[in-house]
This record gives structure tokens, sequence and C-alpha cells, in this order.
């Protein structure tokens, strides 16, 4: 299955592909897996399609007997994490300027501080 999947996607990004790069993860067995050598590609409309195909079900999406050799994507914004996902949780943290931050909200995105707390 992987193979299904992966080469369609790495054909499309070849040509975007910035090699491996040390950046954050998300997840490691140790802490010090936390920052290891990852793929990297620049993010455009090709590969960004190039996402879309090899994860139909969306960023969040787990499904490790159809493709879930394909998970935790990250993303990068000047060789930091902006977009971390941990698929197998369906969860996902954003590094956001401020000014994002409020344009998010002024949009009506929920952030982690405005959702209700548990006793």
């Amino acid at each position: 299955m992987e193979a299904e999947v992966w080469r369609p996607f790495e054909k499309l990004v070849r040509p975007f592909s910035k090699g491996e790069m040390v950046r954050e993860r998300m997840s490691g067995r140790t802490a010090d897996e936390l920052t290891r050598a990852s793929k990297v590609w620049e993010l455009n409309a090709t590969t960004i399609d190039a996402l879309q195909r090899a994860l139909p079900g969306g960023l969040l999406a787990y499904d490790p007997v159809e493709q879930g050799w394909f998970e935790d994507p990250i993303f990068y914004r000047d060789g930091r994490l902006m977009l971390g996902v941990l698929s197998h949780e369906a969860f996902a943290i954003m590094r956001l300027s401020e000014a994002e931050s409020a344009e998010l909200s002024a949009a009506g995105f929920p952030s982690h501080d405005s959702l209700p707390r548990l006793g």
C-alpha cells in the first residue's frame, strides 16, 4: 500500500525537493529525536495537490490500514515548525503571529485559550 500512495506523491513533489534538513518534529522515541533530519519540499500549488491526493481525508486523517505510513505532516515557515500534526491523535498545533491569531479569531476560529475547561 505504501508504494501505491508514496510513488505518485514522490513523483509530483520531486521537482520541489529541498533535500533533507534537520527540523523540529511532533514525535520521536526520545526527546533527542524531536529534532532530526526530515525530507523537505517547497509548499506550492503542485505540492498542495500532491498532499491532497495522498491525504484525501485531510491533514488529521489517520487510517493505518490504508495510509498509516503517511502521517504527521509538518509545515515549516522560515525553518521553524508552523503547523505540526499528530495524525493518530487528531491533534495539531499552529504557531501564529499575533496578527494571524487575531485574523483567525475575527473569522470565528476557536483557539486553545477559548475552549472550555473541565473542572
